[in-house]
């Protein structure tokens, strides 16, 4: 291939990215100009620039779900720090223990996660029901723990498998016991894939919608995607200016988790968090 073939190849190449990457950012720029402004601007032109900007949609939208936004923030940190905990533990012992029906039980914990969560939806809503932790926070940090831990589990083990033994043949010669050797050499070397799932199932109640809604009734301890739903007056018209402003403000939390823990996600990943 000569130099003038390739390089038209690379051009079409890097056009057809150009508009991956235009069509992926197309309804992020949409909601961000749409937040500032009001009804009738918006369906006046819905690309047209916010003239005047509505800066009041933001004060008004953050009046309206800060206390959502908190609360799954709060549901989310604790939600995932249990999975990670939980799954750490038993990701290491699946993968470094050898004990009777190993396999078979790591087998029907993967073949738990083939089940769709619709079909357990009702069933989960019964058991927690009758635990009494139905509107409560606890419906929403328990289950995320409990669904959670599964991935969670397969995750660390497959990582975990990959770790030498001889590190930890060579910790307990000196004396380390088993609590010593997970703390100071299996926890900080599988840091990749534990911030890997912690992102990840962070992002995940994050952004759940059905169990917070069949879950929770009360609004001061509601989830933020129920929360986003109920931008409406008196006269039950939405103001979409608000609501986008809402939208907003409500994906922060996640652009931060991301930008301080990218790095972490992207080691645990090539690393082979993913990895069978």
């Amino acid at each position: 291939m000569n130099a003038k073939a390739r390089l038209v190849q690379q051009s079409a190449l890097y056009v057809l990215l150009i508009v991956f990457v235009a069509l992926t950012l197309a309804p992020i720029a949409f909601t961000l100009i749409s937040s500032f402004k009001n009804n009738a601007q918006i369906l006046g032109g819905i690309w047209t620039l916010p003239i005047p900007a509505q800066t009041a949609n933001y004060a008004e939208a953050f009046a309206a779900i800060w206390r959502y936004t908190l609360n799954t923030v709060l549901y989310a940190a604790v939600g995932g720090t249990l999975v990670v905990a939980l799954s750490a533990v038993a990701g290491y012992t699946f993968a470094k223990k050898d004990f009777l029906g190993k396999e078979v039980l790591f087998m029907l914990m993967l073949a738990i996660m083939m089940i769709p969560g619709v079909m357990t939806l009702i069933p989960s809503y019964v058991l927690y029901a009758n635990l009494g932790l139905v509107n409560t926070p606890w419906v929403i940090i328990i289950s995320s723990a409990a669904g959670g831990q599964i991935f969670g589990t397969f995750l660390c083990r497959s990582f975990m498998a990959g770790i030498s033994n001889e590190l930890f043949d060579a910790a307990k010669i000196d004396g380390a016991g088993e609590f010593v050797v997970f703390t100071r050499m299996v926890l900080p070397l599988s840091v990749p894939v534990l911030m890997t799932l912690m992102i990840m199932q962070s992002v995940g109640i994050y952004n759940d919608y059905i169990w917070p809604l069949l879950t929770i009734k009360s609004n001061s301890i509601q989830m933020i995607g129920v929360g986003l739903t109920q931008f409406t007056n008196q006269f039950g018209i939405s103001n979409m200016g608000v609501e986008f402003a809402a939208y907003i403000i409500s994906a922060i939390p996640l652009v931060l988790l991301f930008s301080f823990g990218m790095k972490y996600y992207i080691q645990g990943v090539t690393q082979g968090a993913l990895k069978i």
